[in-house]
């Protein structure tokens, strides 16, 4: 009995000792890995595909994603042009374009536009539109993309790390993060997060990359101060204008 005590003893010793491994002990992984959203439903756990659009003559120069939300679908599909898609998620009618910086809709609230980002190849593009409900004890495993990889958070934290450091976003911010760069995304903070995601990749790759040649240091669970330089994720301010 004492012999039993005294190992329990130690056992709680260590775990208080080393909070870190304590904290990560209840981690889990994103389940379903971006798999279109097939029978399940925007808001469900996990990370899903809602649309999928062929960009065969992506605009030349710095491209930017823009946010716009519509009363309606109609409305919506009337605004939308080349390389724009419109989804229903998180209570919203979105449109979501990739144009140049200063392309604007007809009508709609404009909510972000983020960027600047190229794709990774020349030709024939797919830009995947995905919708991320996640736990904040919930992280995805290692992976890459064959283009860039652009986040609008709606609420929640989450925190990105990468070869160059890690990155952290709050609800109403957004960023992009070229292609080709390896990646281990967590949840951060105390609420779910909902986030809206684009990757544009090369059509002839799939739209995520996994096992790549990279190990993540879990920076964004050890509270480090070891942010990405200037240049490692693509400087964006959401720009948010009234309803026009």
């Amino acid at each position: 009995m004492l012999r039993n005590l005294q190992l329990a003893a130690l056992a709680l010793a260590v775990l208080f000792a080393t909070p870190g491994m304590a904290q990560h002990d209840h981690r889990s992984s994103v389940p379903n890995g971006c798999q279109p959203l097939g029978t399940h439903k925007v808001g469900d756990i996990g990370c899903y595909i809602v649309a999928q659009e062929s960009m065969v003559n992506p605009p030349g120069g710095p491209l930017y994603w823009h946010l716009d939300t519509f009363a309606d679908v109609k409305a919506a599909r009337v605004a939308r042009s080349t390389n724009g898609s419109v989804i229903e998620a998180y209570g919203q009618v979105w449109l979501l374009t990739v144009a140049e910086e200063n392309w604007n809709p007809e009508g709609g609230r404009h909510v972000a536009t983020i960027g600047p980002f190229t794709p990774l190849t020349k030709g024939m593009q797919t830009a995947t539109y995905m919708v991320a409900t996640t736990d904040a004890n919930m992280d995805s495993p290692p992976h890459t993309h064959a283009g860039p990889e652009v986040f609008y958070v709606i609420d929640g934290e989450q925190c990105l790390e990468t070869p160059d450091g890690m990155q952290s976003l709050k609800a109403g911010e957004g960023r992009a993060v070229a292609g080709g760069v390896p990646m281990k995304l967590y949840g951060a903070g105390s609420v779910t997060r909902r986030a809206l995601v684009l990757v544009l990749h090369d059509a002839a790759q799939p739209v995520v990359i996994r096992r790549p040649a990279w190990q993540p240091k879990d920076l964004c669970l050890a509270g480090t101060d070891e942010h990405m330089p200037a240049g490692a994720f693509v400087p964006s301010s959401p720009e948010y204008r009234s309803a026009r």
